[in-house]
């Protein structure tokens, strides 16, 4: 998903993943979530973390 004016992303889901399954699920605004998402990497160093956009919902 691309950020544009008429969609703009806001919120970013983070995830700590043990191989195929996650253990932490956690969705906050783009600024919270990289704060996380850099606790988590430090935190769970040897796993993988994700951060992807979560889609805004259209009102119209």
């Amino acid at each position: 998903m691309t950020e544009t004016l008429e969609n703009p992303i806001t919120h970013r889901r983070v995830r700590v993943w043990f191989g195929a399954h996650p253990i932490a699920d956690h969705t906050a605004d783009a600024e919270h979530a990289v704060q996380y998402e850099e606790a988590m990497r430090r935190r769970f160093a040897s796993l993988r973390v994700t951060s992807e956009p979560v889609p805004v919902k259209s009102t119209r």
